[in-house]
């Protein structure tokens, strides 16, 4: 409908124009024109907007043009998310400067818009308003960044909330958990694309030691976070920003400030939540404005990552460094990483459990069999002897606790706890810290 609209008003302008018997001009941006051989200003091609043609059965000339960086050019080939009528975005515009001076009547239209499409509450208010001025004045650099490597995450990402029914508007929830870095790790411990705990991580089944971790695995850890996040929904009745709310501070801090003050909406117990997640909810109804409408905010993505790939796995028997695939495939060791990240150290342990899976584009598995033999003999002696250490974590005794109840929430024996700490009986402090080596299964 867009490229039709723009079809009619370039006809229109030609017929006012030859009823006055002038020139009709299109200026399409303020950058000097390219120039053709022939000295004709060229005007790029956008993929399902054939600009050249158009112009030329409408004999209209171009003075100016638009050269847009390759990236963005890349990225609209990919025709990801959005429409390519590219002519019609946002030029030159600064996001800073669309931020500092926020149309807030159209950015309200737009949620309001996305709010009765979604099954999630994204209505728009002042706090939301307020969250995308901050993103587009001061964080567009992050921004850009997360535009590149959405092609790389997204597919995956709605794929399984779809496979789980659950709202595709959560895909963005990474982009705020972790900035789309699957080995990101925050100060609290927290890793991965879905910022999992050690202790939810595990409760959700996912192998976490010393050698690897799945809360790092994309499609492992998009699994469990789609688990949970369902949990928590049904937890709250249904109710998606108490779910997320809960997803962020955990359940406990929710279900505190529902008590204290009798409201039932995030909204009505925000005050009593932590600070962080007073401003995580406004800012996800805030990314999701900004991440389906980037041309309306001066948005260009940086750094793309080339989209998700069909991924295959292949089975090996004996431990192989990252170092040796990529030189057996040559490619580079952050590429064998970015298709690996659950690998703590750039190992892959097959010699332990029966096997390791390690994981390619299908169109590099052919490759990888040919010669893996040629892989293990690359610096042999590099490779350390890998085995499966559990990880320890440090555990505070709270009130009710019981050696029993904390051995069974870790997967370990109460004799294992009385060894590792020392201890000669069943008897624990309110307070005290026990040290658990986590069973790696």
């Amino acid at each position: 409908m867009r490229r039709f609209g723009v079809f009619i008003l370039l006809v229109a302008a030609l017929a006012v124009a030859q009823a006055q018997d002038s020139t009709v001009t299109l200026t399409v941006a303020t950058t000097a024109p390219a120039a053709t051989a022939t000295g004709t200003p060229s005007v790029p091609a956008f993929p399902g907007l054939p600009v050249d043609t158009l112009l030329e059965q409408l004999q209209i000339p171009v003075v100016e043009t638009w050269s847009p960086d390759s990236a963005w050019l890349a990225w609209c080939a990919e025709d990801h998310c959005l429409s390519t009528d590219s002519l019609l975005w946002y030029a030159g515009t600064s996001s800073k400067d669309i931020g500092r001076n926020l149309d807030t009547s159209a950015v309200f239209r737009a949620l309001a818009s996305l709010d009765r499409a979604s099954p999630m509450a994204l209505e728009p208010n002042r706090e939301v308003l307020d969250r995308v001025a901050f993103f587009l004045k001061y964080r567009p650099v992050f921004l850009g960044r997360m535009l590149g490597r959405t092609p790389h995450y997204f597919p995956l990402f709605e794929q399984t909330l779809d496979r789980h029914n659950l709202p595709l508007e959560l895909k963005f929830l990474p982009i705020l958990e972790s900035g789309l870095n699957p080995v990101a790790r925050s100060r609290a411990g927290a890793t991965g694309l879905w910022q999992f705990m050690f202790n939810t991580g595990r409760g959700m089944d996912l192998l976490i030691n010393s050698w690897v971790d799945e809360r790092r695995d994309p499609e492992r850890a998009t699994d469990a976070a789609c688990r949970y996040l369902g949990k928590l929904n049904r937890m709250y009745d249904g109710d998606w920003l108490l779910a997320l709310a809960a997803y962020n501070a955990g359940p406990g801090n929710v279900n505190k400030a529902m008590r204290r003050s009798g409201g039932k909406t995030f909204w009505e117990i925000r005050h009593l939540l932590p600070r962080e997640t007073q401003k995580y909810i406004p800012s996800f109804i805030a990314l999701n404005y900004v991440m389906e409408h980037p041309q309306d905010c001066g948005l260009v993505p940086s750094n793309p990552w080339p989209s998700w790939p069909m991924m295959d796995t292949v089975m090996v028997m004996r431990d192989l460094r990252f170092d040796q695939i990529a030189e057996a495939l040559g490619v580079s060791e952050e590429i064998v990483e970015r298709y690996n990240p659950m690998c703590r150290k750039q190992i892959v342990p097959g010699s332990v459990e029966g096997g390791w899976p390690v994981q390619l584009p299908a169109e590099s598995i052919p490759l990888f069999l040919a010669n893996y033999p040629e892989m293990l003999e690359i610096e042999p002696y590099k490779t350390p002897e890998v085995s499966f250490e559990p990880a320890m974590v440090v555990y505070r005794v709270k009130s009710g606790d019981v050696l029993g109840t904390i051995a069974g929430r870790h997967g370990v024996s109460v004799r294992n706890l009385r060894s590792w700490n020392g201890l000669r009986s069943d008897v624990i402090q309110v307070g005290q810290r026990l040290y658990i080596h986590a069973d790696p299964r």
